[in-house]
């Protein structure tokens, strides 16, 4: 595995430092900014700071985002946020508080992960599931949170989710396991919604991206 280091900076927009409560999901992103790297995405999570500083001299709103992994284009995993510590990126403060976030970099607007792209995503939320427990229906994407159309290509094609969800399963068993079926719809109430997936609690709302 092509793991890289790189942490964010403590800051309000994209880690704040909090401390995760159980981790009981995993929520696959696509970066929705087709053919750039993965360490140029962690990047721009870091940057917020100064890049909120510009947009509020526009008059603009803050933006809150981050994930704790981002995968890019060669199948590099860039590890941005402790697994212990809260990411902005379901769009649900609630699921942010017991959840990791995966986005995931990909060719074209098609949001159609490349095979490497898409067999790293496969190992590392194999990974996952097996170190913290998470059973394969508690791998879910920002859609299932929110609605969202994220990851685009897998809310289009429901089969290809369906089929990286078996690829999944088969990395955590070692062996084809036919995987049951999930139940209907999510229980999971978003809070007040980002673009870019922040929520925050009714005291610190503020209107972000």
């Amino acid at each position: 595995m092509n793991e890289i280091e790189r942490l964010l900076s403590i800051n309000p927009y994209s880690r704040t430092g909090e401390k995760q409560g159980k981790v009981e999901y995993i929520v696959v992103h696509w970066i929705g900014n087709a053919n750039t790297s993965a360490v140029a995405n962690r990047n721009y999570f870091n940057n917020l700071p100064s890049i909120n500083a510009e947009r509020r001299q526009k008059g603009l709103p803050d933006t809150y985002a981050s994930s704790h992994d981002i995968i890019g284009l060669n199948g590099e995993q860039v590890h941005c946020i402790p697994y212990d510590e809260v990411a902005f990126h379901s769009g649900s403060y609630s699921m942010n508080r017991k959840s990791i976030g995966i986005e995931v970099c990909h060719p074209d607007w098609g949001g159609k992960f490349s095979d490497v792209t898409y067999n790293s995503l496969v190992e590392l939320t194999a990974e996952l599931c097996k170190k913290y427990g998470i059973g394969i229906n508690n791998v879910i994407r920002h859609h299932d949170v929110t609605g969202k159309d994220c990851p685009k290509y897998y809310v289009e094609n429901q089969g290809e989710w369906a089929r990286f969800k078996q690829d999944v399963q088969n990395a955590i068993t070692g062996t084809i396991t036919p995987v049951p079926e999930e139940p209907k719809g999510s229980e999971e109430k978003p809070m007040y919604r980002f673009k870019n997936g922040k929520t925050v609690r009714s005291e610190e709302r503020r209107v972000g991206k």
